[in-house]
């Protein structure tokens, strides 16, 4: 297991020094993560729910957030592991490869970019942040919008309030989304219905749980849901069944 990232090195192809990326520039949404052998590549966005429970839950910044990112990152499918230094070459020699390969980042096949069994040491925390956010006396989305249409709150406050809220909430739903990567499907619909997430967020945290899923199965957040649809009752249901129409071309 890597334990440090080299602030700098000399690529081992063209021997020019440079600096590995461990993080995106202000101005970028994302940034790639190469394999140390081939010239594959893997996106980390800021707002990866992955990333974002590393940051928010683990409390990991900087040089821990890049290392356990790394870590926890699946294989490449050449077997070989991603990592910032990219095998010891410099972005420049990996570009020029790239172009002399015609390698391309689409792949038709699906390839989940998180180590899922190795992220499970993790997942108690998670779900244990999940749980207490839960019970948490903060007041949430539906509460804040409750107050507002029965005229309990002004305009410029609930304005104030809902900004801090869907803030915080984009924390715990990505903790959902993680959670819900590693629970599976069969843990995690019945999970979110025994402990309240639909009454919580509301229904559109079902969307979420399905979005972990695609993002660590594969499986498109419609096909998950119409087969989850049959087990929901009253407004979730409803919800759902509306959000399937508008995402399979109903509407």
């Amino acid at each position: 297991m890597v334990d440090t990232v080299a602030r700098e090195l000399d690529c081992i192809l063209c021997q020019e020094r440079f600096s590995p990326v461990i993080e995106p520039e202000e101005d970028q949404t994302s940034y790639d993560i190469y394999c140390t052998s081939c010239v594959k590549w893997v996106q980390i966005g800021k707002s990866d729910p992955v990333r974002t429970t590393f940051r928010k839950i683990l409390q990991l910044e900087g040089e821990p957030l890049a290392l356990a990112i790394q870590n926890y990152l699946a294989p490449c499918p050449c077997g070989k592991e991603f990592s910032h230094d990219s095998g010891k070459r410099c972005p420049a020699c990996i570009h020029k490869i790239k172009r002399e390969t015609h390698i391309s980042y689409a792949s038709s096949e699906f390839h989940c970019i998180w180590n899922i069994e190795k992220l499970k040491e993790i997942e108690g925390k998670v779900f244990k942040y999940i749980l207490d956010r839960l019970d948490s006396e903060e007041e949430n989305l539906n509460q804040l919008i409750e107050r507002f249409e029965n005229g309990e709150i002004d305009p410029g406050p609930y304005m104030e309030s809902l900004e801090n809220i869907q803030i915080r909430e984009a924390t715990e739903v990505a903790a959902v989304k993680t959670w819900a990567m590693l629970a599976g499907s069969k843990i995690a619909f019945p999970s979110a219905e025994e402990h309240g997430l639909a009454v919580h967020y509301g229904s559109r945290i079902l969307v979420s749980i399905a979005t972990g899923l695609e993002m660590g199965y594969g499986t498109s957040i419609l096909t998950t849901l119409s087969r989850e649809e049959k087990n929901l009752d009253g407004p979730a249901r409803k919800e759902i069944q509306t959000f399937i129409k508008k995402i399979g071309g109903g509407f």
